[in-house]
């Protein structure tokens, strides 16, 4: 049990001393807080029964001394216990965090962002709280229940059972609930991704929905998972409000039991008025500290549950990892030659079904390679494995020769960039977000990487021009100019291999065939692998590759292509069918 939890005990290794100085606190302000009883007993029977004034002012001051001294522990540890909360709520968004930050494409493919989301914020805040009332109450009431068994032991032994049998009930009664709240806590947090992943879907495409009049079936949806997650959270909020009434209907029976053997005492002489009424102090501290696990319990049953989810994120291994030894290879002594060797893969890993299978082609430095087909046919998944954003399932890629999987992915990736299928932009400046991979780049190599992606013409006629803000995601841009930005983002450090994959097709023609003569004037001796779904993308490229369900079916220019390959003619006609064929021959 809480099996998760301990495993997060080491984040407590460097602060233990303070942990260690917050439970002698917590001890030091029970046995003040435990010794006031004495004193109202006392106060009682040689006081105010006996007469004797000076009992009563030295009893109260006592009281009062005491319950200053229990204040004060108390206070401390509350704030040691606050900064143990929020330090262990930072610790384990920024590891877990840098943890996200090493998983690769397949690994990230498994969690959506609402659920990764929900992990960092609602599972985080769950254990923050959790450690927050451990280091308040978890040895406070315990200790107090021990503290008062042994002193109720020592001045009324004939009552002690009562205590032992209220304890081991209410024992009874926490195991029971905690074994259910468990599983209530886990299925509510996975309700709970259900729920933000619709919202996430939902917020990022309203102007789709709002488009295609699909409010209401959105509305249900959202309500559909709305009341899923309702009722699985109310699952462990009717399980925990079982606690509390148990624990009151059992403290009124005993202390009722109390009353009637205490009374009988009383009345025969065995025991003092003043005793029964410590005995009914104690039982009122046990009944606050009971009340107190009472709401405990379910929070660290719900912070376990949370662990688990994050012990999951922690355990789950990159797919793509560096392999031992790997040597980086800088920039300047790569020439940029590309080549597939019947290469293979899965995004099932192997023996899973094959995305594209048996793909061998090379592209030559400085030229550009095409690659063509239907949605679905492979087209990004075999740029995507050139700079192991995926690793192959099998063959292998090379560049100059040397495997892929022999380069380091932060070297291989500064000789491949790539301009991706989303054209995602981050909240900062337009120059931020193009010297995004070398925040330390001149400002002539950001405005000349704009230019050659035909962005610097928007870009200057924004005031501030390149020290104007982006909105989150760059919503304040057009998707063709997100699309240019991102292109002058994977051209602006040079690379020797560069990816464009669909990255144009929120431009227009015109605009395209400027971007191709740009990069072939700024990047002369790179070589290009260009992702298109509009053959007017790829008319000008020195091999096209045709894929079709994973396979290659045909390769050669477009002239070549036009003679032998039906598939390819059938493209050329359904999309430039009025264009004469001997213009673009």
């Amino acid at each position: 049990m809480l099996e998760n939890l301990r495993r997060m005990m080491i984040i407590y290794k460097r602060a233990w001393k303070w942990i260690l100085l917050s439970q002698v606190f917590v001890m030091l302000g029970a046995i003040f807080m435990l010794l006031i009883p004495q004193q109202v007993s006392q106060l009682v029977n040689d006081g105010v029964l006996a007469g004797d004034v000076t009992v009563v002012v030295d009893s109260v001051l006592a009281m009062l001394l005491f319950a200053i001294l229990a204040a004060t522990f108390s206070m401390s540890n509350l704030y040691i216990a606050a900064r143990i909360g929020e330090g262990t709520a930072h610790f384990l968004r920024t590891e877990l965090y840098k943890k996200i930050q090493t998983f690769s494409f397949g690994n990230l493919d498994r969690y959506p962002v609402g659920d990764l989301m929900v992990r960092l914020t609602s599972d985080i805040y769950q254990i923050n709280m959790a450690a927050n009332y451990a280091v308040r109450f978890l040895l406070f009431a315990p200790f107090m229940i021990l503290v008062a068994l042994v002193l109720v032991y020592i001045s009324s032994p004939s009552l002690v059972f009562i205590f032992v049998l209220v304890i081991l009930t209410t024992g009874v009664i926490f195991g029971i609930v905690s074994w259910l709240l468990q599983k209530q806590f886990r299925n509510r947090q996975k309700k709970l991704d259900g729920l933000n992943n619709v919202l996430q879907e939902d917020f990022a495409g309203v102007r789709v929905i709002k488009a295609f009049v699909r409010q209401d079936y959105e509305n249900n949806r959202f309500r559909e998972a709305n009341d899923t997650f309702r009722q699985a959270s109310l699952s462990p909020l009717r399980t925990s409000a079982v606690i509390l009434p148990a624990i009151f209907l059992i403290l009124g029976l005993s202390n009722a039991l109390v009353i009637y053997y205490g009374g009988e005492q009383v009345v025969a002489g065995i025991i003092d008025v003043g005793e029964i009424i410590a005995f009914t102090q104690y039982f009122f501290f046990i009944l606050a500290q009971l009340w107190i696990l009472s709401f405990v319990l379910p929070q660290i049953i719900s912070a376990e549950a949370s662990a688990g989810r994050l012990a999951e994120l922690w355990d789950t291994k990159p797919l793509v990892k560096d392999n031992p030894g790997v040597v980086p290879a800088g920039a300047v002594d790569i020439k940029g030659r590309v080549e597939f060797e019947n290469v293979s893969f899965s995004y099932e890993g192997t023996g899973g079904p094959e995305a594209i299978e048996g793909i061998s082609f090379v592209a030559e430095p400085g030229k550009t390679v095409a690659f063509l087909g239907p949605t679905g046919s492979g087209k990004s998944t075999v740029v995507n494995l050139i700079p192991r954003f995926y690793d192959v399932t099998k063959g292998r890629i090379t560049i100059d020769g040397r495997d892929v999987r022999d380069f380091p992915q932060d070297s291989l990736r500064g000789i491949v960039n790539s301009a991706l299928q989303e054209s995602v932009l981050f909240s900062g400046t337009i120059r931020e977000n193009i010297a995004f991979a070398n925040p330390s780049l001149p400002y002539d190599a950001v405005t000349m990487a704009a230019k050659a992606a035909d962005a610097d013409s928007f870009v200057s006629a924004i005031p501030g021009t390149y020290e104007s803000r982006v909105a989150r995601r760059g919503a304040n841009f057009s998707g063709g100019q997100r699309q240019r930005l991102s292109i002058a983002r994977a051209i602006a450090g040079k690379p020797r291999v560069l990816i464009l994959d669909d990255s144009t097709s929120a431009v227009d023609v015109a605009t395209e065939s400027r971007i191709q003569a740009e990069l072939d004037s700024l990047l002369p001796g790179t070589t290009r692998l260009v992702v298109a779904q509009r053959i007017s993308t790829v008319l000008m490229a020195d091999l096209i590759i045709l894929l079709d369900g994973g396979k290659v079916v045909d390769r050669g220019s477009h002239a070549e292509l036009m003679e032998k390959s039906p598939l390819y003619r059938e493209i050329f006609e359904s999309q430039l069918g009025g264009v004469r064929k001997e213009d673009l021959s």
